[in-house]
């Protein structure tokens, strides 16, 4: 497998049928019991058999989090036992001819041990900036205590003057006078993670994590096992550690010391440069002492560094987590990744969710932003663009709930894809599922699931478009700087700045207008610079660079970007009348005004602003790759600026299928589309000679309605169970009436599992010949189709459409149809885990439960007809035509 820097790949038809297993999604597998070997292998071949070929193990110790997920995790995490398991683990994955991803720690976050590394060594705990304040009354005596980095006397929002440790002072003491106190938590007892500012913990963490499994299944790096992922590895926001207030100085030159009371002053005006450089020291200190270690390491073991952080998902982020600069943190992995869980990303308009649960006999009540669908995907894939790297990877499906759908499924991948990931590790299974594992962290992927046998129709087409978005270059000319150090800066101005930059965001994207993220970091590399008038980073080089709302980008900054426009280059400053005093020529626009100044990729008639589009340009021809996130149906006309032919590549199947309907009219290809609910295409423009499956389309009108006449019966049950999952077949079961809609009445609102629906109907000869296509409708939520005894496949997610050209008769024909739904189901109205504590279950439960109950609706809601016309299949060898 080659996984080296991408360039200018060809597109090869058997690479598209069948990916090499690193594309197909993997699964986190959580091992949460006794490790059995036989078990362990069940498993592995029971993921292989649906298409998941990637697994990454997540190891739950008992130490990990103790009073809130429970686990039975045996052997001792990383003990000799525990490592001859894992061996075996990957000996067994690799003659499966599967990918293992090294998951680096015992839970999450990574870079503790599971809190063994400041078990052994103390000092090595992590540390945070804090104050406590003391409010002052006369003949109190001032004095800084002794552990303190330094007190500040203050007369109400004014410093009076800075105390040093111990320090003593006699004063007037006045109304409005209190004492700020700033000291760091090292020394508190209740903290197992540490400092990952300082470089020797990570050695440490490496020596205890990475190096013992080298010891056990080293052979199989750079082969079965590619990269190590870590996860979601942060510091304590504000952080401290020794030395800071040193090497701050030495670089800025001047006090951090005596700057101490800025730093938590976010909101505020004054302080916003001690911020912009306190933020600037210790994000690059993070990338550098952490995950550069690990990515060196890795280096030198031919493995690929991976992982993703935690929070940034919104774009102040990099203000307020453990991270402290999205773009730079991610420079530091081969494959940088996001993480996509609580529903952040899903189907639908932004709300909020309230969830009430229990923690240690506490009541607590959350809330929950979800369907944000923020573009953070673009920060991964912006610096696999720039960095020349070949993929960004995103996790996903953590806590969605068990209604969570193959059809919902797919419209995050395609969320996600368009905007430049392509792999995907999915939230999880688990090693056992036994008693209050039942609960999980959903959705639950193992056997048990109704949808289990669906699986593999997602895992073929992500794999599929995996494949095809990471074959050449990104075709992408646009540029939209992210103010970063407006984010450190803070201010009153913080959340304007923040809302502008989303806006751009979303509007270039519906516009159509692809794009990545620049910053400072990028602008002042000595090796950025201006050829040919387009501003070049790494391999990338774009046209134009947009800018919404700052203050706080850097002078470097603004003079590349002067250069950028003597040369020729576009440099848009968008919100304000105005744009910010940064270089002559740079041209300020509304952001309505938005659409008129960018190029979009693909022109469509009429606009739509729920399309999405990406393009790859590749050796032999172009790639694109158009999505609808809107929840309707939608036809249209997409416009190409291509002269060479066009090939419709079908992720689902692997089909290369041929376009009959598409116009070339001055060198440009236009393309009916019909885009269904989380609809999406994939065309391919290429003079290449490719074999593929002709599509003669024809109108599609009803020939016979199937609307009445239907009856049911239960085919499989999947139950929560007293102990475990149940499966239960009722395939002797009588039939009975049913009206297409809802099966609630039927089989009751709490039924999760299989149901059959049959028909008969009669068919004249003519009808018979005429029959091409059966339309089921809407369908809650997957189906496997027979007619007259044959079975014609599954279907995941609209359009739940079969083709049966030849396969009705004359006279009495029967239509049997297997519907599927969720366990969400089960887990609204099952009272089998009302025994156990919500300790046990996980705080996640009850998220799950707020999300679930939105996918109980189920059954065949039809319409359901065969229509006349549709599409015959045959084989082309030569699509270089222009139809």
């Amino acid at each position: 497998m080659n996984i080296g820097r991408p360039g200018n790949e060809k597109f090869h038809v058997p690479l598209f049928e069948n990916p090499d297993s690193f594309y197909w999604p993997g699964y986190l597998w959580a091992w949460n019991d006794r490790l059995i070997n036989d078990e362990i292998s069940l498993q592995l071949k029971e993921f292989d058999s649906i298409g998941s070929r990637t697994i990454s193990v997540l190891p739950v110790p008992k130490s990990f989090r103790p009073d809130s997920y429970p686990t039975n995790l045996e052997p001792e995490y990383l003990s000799d036992e525990y490592l001859k398991t894992y061996k075996e683990y990957v000996e067994e994955a690799h003659k499966l001819n599967m990918r293992v991803w090294i998951y680096d720690e015992g839970g999450w976050p990574s870079g503790s041990v599971c809190g063994e590394i400041v078990k052994k060594n103390p000092s090595f705990v992590e540390n945070k900036l804090c104050c406590l304040e003391v409010v002052l009354k006369p003949g109190d005596p001032v004095e800084a205590p002794a552990d303190c980095i330094a007190a500040f006397l203050f007369d109400g929002s004014d410093i009076v003057r800075q105390l040093k440790p111990s320090e003593k002072i006699n004063v007037n003491i006045l109304e409005n006078y209190k004492l700020e106190i700033y000291y760091c938590t090292k020394n508190r007892s209740d903290s197992r993670y540490p400092d990952l500012l300082n470089p020797e913990v990570t050695l440490e963490f490496i020596k205890q994590t990475h190096e013992a499994y080298k010891s056990v299944v080293g052979s199989y790096f750079g082969n079965t096992i590619p990269m190590v992922f870590t996860d979601e590895p942060r510091v304590s926001n504000p952080p401290w550690t020794d030395g800071i207030e040193t090497g701050f100085e030495k670089r800025f030159g001047y006090s951090l010391i005596e700057n101490l009371p800025y730093i938590l002053r976010g909101e505020e005006t004054g302080g916003q440069r001690v911020r912009v450089d306190y933020f600037d020291l210790w994000s690059e200190r993070f990338a550098k002492a952490y995950l550069g270690q690990i990515r060196d390491w890795c280096h030198r073991n031919s493995l690929l560094s991976t992982g993703h952080l935690g929070g940034e998902d919104i774009t102040i982020g990099s203000g307020i987590w453990g991270f402290g600069h999205v773009l730079r943190a991610l420079r530091m992995f081969d494959v940088p990744g996001v993480d996509t869980i609580w529903r952040q990303v899903f189907p639908g308009d932004e709300q909020e969710v309230e969830v009430d649960m229990e923690y240690n006999n506490n009541p607590q009540h959350i809330k929950l932003n979800i369907n944000q669908n923020h573009h953070f995907p673009k920060y991964a894939s912006s610096v696999s663009h720039q960095e020349g790297l070949r993929w960004a990877f995103a996790e996903a499906f953590g806590v969605y709930g068990a209604g969570l759908t193959p059809e919902q499924m797919k419209w995050v991948a395609d969320f996600l894809y368009v905007r430049g990931i392509n792999l995907m590790i999915i939230v999880g299974s688990y090693l056992s599922t036994r008693e209050y594992f039942m609960a999980g962290e959903r959705p639950v992927f193992t056997k048990d699931s109704p949808l289990w046998e669906y699986l593999g129709l997602f895992h073929g087409y992500a794999a599929r478009l995996g494949y095809s978005l990471c074959l050449g270059h990104p075709a992408i000319d646009t540029a939209v700087y992210l103010p970063v150090r407006d984010i450190w800066a803070g201010g009153p101005d913080l959340n304007n700045i923040s809302e502008s930059n989303d806006k751009l965001a979303k509007l270039l994207l519906e516009n159509q207008c692809d794009f990545d993220f620049i910053d400072d970091d990028v602008l002042e590399r000595e090796s950025t610079g201006i050829i040919d008038g387009g501003l070049k980073i790494g391999p990338m080089q774009y046209r134009i660079v947009c800018i919404s709302k700052t203050k706080w980008i850097s002078e470097k900054s603004k003079k590349r970007l002067s250069e950028f426009i003597s040369c020729g280059g576009r440099v848009l400053y968008i919100g304000d009348v105005e744009g910010p005093d940064m270089c002559e020529g740079i041209i300020s626009i509304g952001f309505d005004e938005i659409g008129e100044n960018v190029e979009p990729l693909v022109a469509i008639t009429p606009a739509n602003k729920k399309i999405r589009v990406c393009k790859r340009k590749l050796e032999n021809g172009n790639m694109y790759f158009l999505v609808n996130e809107g929840l309707t149906r939608f036809e249209c006309t997409a416009g190409f600026n291509e002269s060479m032919t066009a090939v419709r590549l079908d992720p689902e199947t692997g089909v290369c299928r041929r376009i009959d309907r598409k116009f070339l009219k001055n060198g440009m290809w236009s393309i009916p589309m019909e885009f269904s609910i989380a609809g999406s295409y994939l065309i391919y423009f290429t003079d290449d000679e490719i074999s593929q499956v002709t599509e003669t389309t024809e109108e599609k009108n009803v020939l016979i309605p199937l609307d009445d006449g239907w009856n049911c019966r239960i085919a499989k049950s999947n139950k929560i169970g007293e102990h475990e999952f149940e499966i239960v077949g009722n395939s002797g079961e009588a039939l009975f009436p049913i009206k297409l809609g809802d099966w609630k009445g039927a089989l009751g609102k709490g039924f999760s599992g299989t149901a059959e629906y049959s028909v008969q109907f009669k068919c004249s000869s003519d009808k018979a010949k005429k029959a091409h296509i059966l339309d089921l409708g809407n369908v809650k939520y997957c189906c496997e189709v027979c007619i007259n005894g044959e079975n014609l496949g599954k279907r995941a997610w609209h359009p739940y459409i079969f083709h049966i050209y030849g396969k009705l008769k004359e006279g009495l024909n029967e239509l049997k149809v297997m519907v599927t739904n969720t366990m969400a189901n089960q887990y609204i109205t099952s009272k089998s885990l009302n025994k156990w504590p919500d300790d046990l279950l996980t705080g996640y439960h009850r998220i799950a439960l707020a999300f679930e109950k939105d996918s109980m609706p189920s059954g065949l809601y039809g319409p359901v007809n065969i229509l006349a016309g549709g599409v015959e299949y045959k084989k082309q060898g030569d699509i270089n035509d222009e139809n």
